[in-house]
């Protein structure tokens, strides 16, 4: 009886074991799927928005000529009622930096669109080569997940009335590309959150980006103090071996 006692616990730890084993499994899986979706709209929005710019040059001509027309007839309803179509056409997604390196253009104009909408307050500066050795997958990982995390996080300090705010800073340095997001954030993280130990999307958000950091030997700093959250990334611009 004592034996097979033992046996029913060892079994009942094995199964345990797998259907905790399992849930991490799923749930992690059910992350990089929602990571792949986002990578998916983000090649869908790069040719999107590229193809408004060229869309905006390619008849730039013919909207000064309405306008002209519209504003010599003295229709000026008319004027009106165009120039805020174009102007609706324009503010779809913003271009809040231009850099001309179009996935971090694509990334973070969407994002910052959409944070922008929600009355975020904004500060952003990129300057980036076109070319980078990182890949385009890596890049939309790393900054679609800071991106993310720093919406989340501001989104939720309360309503935005001119206290809410992400800057965003892009550059090289010293033979490295900096990337730095600083955002308001009202609750104070625990240690699982900064450890990467919690089960949660943000904290798989953290632990993808560092997983492409380092796949390029980079190095990621974190630090909450007095409401803001800074995120510090810097990656070699070298060939990784």
């Amino acid at each position: 009886m004592m034996t097979n006692g033992i046996w029913l616990m060892i079994v009942g730890s094995i199964l345990i074991v797998c259907a905790v084993v399992i849930y991490r499994m799923k749930t992690a899986l059910d992350f990089y799927r929602v990571q792949e979706q986002e990578l998916d709209q983000y090649a869908v929005e790069v040719e999107t928005i590229y193809s408004q710019m060229r869309g905006i040059r390619h008849d730039y001509r013919n909207h000064l000529q309405v306008m002209n027309t519209l504003m010599r007839d003295r229709r000026f309803d008319d004027l009106d009622a165009y120039i805020k179509q174009l102007n609706n056409e324009l503010n779809q997604v913003d271009t809040i930096i231009q850099t001309g390196n179009t996935m971090i253009d694509a990334i973070v104009n969407t994002k910052l669109t959409a944070a922008k909408n929600q009355g975020v307050e904004l500060d952003a500066t990129a300057i980036a080569p076109k070319e980078l050795v990182i890949e385009h997958v890596d890049l939309a990982v790393i900054l679609g997940n800071l991106l993310n995390n720093a919406i989340e996080a501001t989104t939720k300090s309360g309503p935005a009335n001119g206290d809410t705010f992400i800057r965003l800073y892009i550059a090289p340095m010293k033979h490295t590309l900096y990337i730095s997001v600083t955002n308001t954030m009202t609750e104070n993280p625990k240690p699982a959150f900064l450890s990467l130990k919690g089960v949660n999307r943000r904290g798989y958000g953290l632990s993808r980006i560092d997983q492409a950091v380092n796949k390029y030997q980079g190095i990621v700093n974190r630090k909450w103090e007095e409401g803001v959250f800074a995120t510090e990334v810097t990656i070699p611009l070298n060939n990784h071996s």
